[in-house]
């Protein structure tokens, strides 16, 4: 996630059988199949299909490069867009931050923003030891605010509530 836009990044490219076509319809055909389930059953997603269609409508079949071994899309923000979302996090993180040390605040800001983070990386951005970053991972995720998405190596943290 970037300042003025946000990119995502599937690697494997269009899957076996696929044409851009078929692709830019909505044909769906997940690569991860186990990221599709969490996400539906957060409510993230729907399968029907109507994603992709949706970002071509609205930000043309540019926002997606497509190469043999990824498929990269990229939306960039709408100022207007932006202004709401800050309108509507302020709110957000006043009811999220009741109850919550300063090092859980300062892990979801920093995992807001880089979700790749790792607790060694949390621990020397917030000054604190890993260990402690430890703790507060567990906390945060025992309190459904935070939840790892794929391995300790290769996953991110996303930001629940």
């Amino acid at each position: 996630m970037f300042e003025d836009r946000i990119e995502i990044l599937s690697h494997g490219g269009l899957p076996r059988g696929m044409t851009k076509k078929q692709f830019f319809d909505g044909i769906s055909k997940p690569r991860n199949t186990t990221l599709m389930r969490i996400f539906l059953n957060m409510g993230l997603t729907e399968h029907t299909g109507h994603g992709i269609p949706t970002i071509v409508n609205t930000y043309g079949e540019e926002a997606f490069e497509i190469e043999d071994n990824y498929i990269r899309c990229t939306i960039h923000f709408d100022k207007y867009v932006l202004d709401e979302i800050v309108i509507r996090n302020v709110g957000l993180n006043v009811g999220l931050n009741v109850g919550l040390n300063k090092t859980e605040k300062k892990v979801i800001q920093l995992l807001i923003e880089l979700p790749s983070l790792t607790s060694i990386e949390l621990a020397e951005k917030i000054g604190v030891t890993k260990r402690t970053i430890e703790r507060a991972l567990k906390s945060l995720q025992e309190k459904n605010i935070i939840e790892r998405i794929g391995s300790k190596r290769d996953g991110n943290w996303i930001v629940i509530k």
